[in-house]
């Protein structure tokens, strides 16, 4: 597995006991639960440049990558949003794309939708082994062949960082980058 990570540590961000909400010059505050604003930016540059058209969001929260998902994909575009609760503070409304937010457990969720049909998923939800060893076995049957699977919170989680090595051990290809609050962002593709 290759990690960004591994690279010298001078520069590294400094890891954060706890992430609190935080607000720049001409940024409104965001809660520390939300994706960094450039892993917003960068899966939505993914779902653009993998000309993805369908796409799914586990742990939707407020709704930040999902403004960026939404945006990326093409007039006719379908993304779906899972959370087990709803906090979302935008509308995920937009002209040409179908778009669903799915309240309710991930796993079962994810169960009754139909093999190999999205392009993309962004994995942001319970990071306990518990939930997202079985997760990740159905996100593998809903994945499109060719299909990219993100997930963030990969270097400063355990679970989540084991789920990357088991991944890895099963024949996919995942990169590791470092983000903003070295959080961590890994992209996975089955070779």
């Amino acid at each position: 597995m290759q990690t960004l990570s591994d690279k010298p540590k001078r520069g590294r961000p400094k890891k954060v006991k706890e992430i609190v909400t935080t607000a720049t010059f001409n940024e409104v505050a965001r809660h520390g639960w939300n994706s960094e604003p450039d892993v917003c930016e960068f899966i939505g540059s993914l779902i653009k440049m993998t000309q993805a058209k369908t796409v799914l969001e586990v742990g939707v929260f407020e709704g930040e990558t999902a403004i960026k998902m939404i945006e990326a994909l093409p007039i006719g575009g379908y993304y779906a949003g899972i959370d087990i609760n709803d906090y979302l503070t935008h509308d995920l409304a937009r002209n040409g794309v179908a778009v669903d937010f799915i309240l309710g457990e991930s796993i079962q969720k994810i169960k009754q939708m139909p093999a190999k049909h999205f392009d993309f998923i962004f994995i942001d939800g319970d990071h306990s082994w518990e939930n997202i060893l079985p997760e990740f076995k159905e996100v593998e049957r809903v994945i499109a062949q060719g299909g990219i699977i993100a997930y963030h919170d990969t270097i400063h989680i355990p679970d989540v960082k084991k789920l990357m090595e088991y991944a890895a051990h099963y024949k996919y290809n995942v990169i590791t980058l470092n983000t903003s609050e070295g959080r961590g962002l890994s992209i996975l593709q089955k070779l």
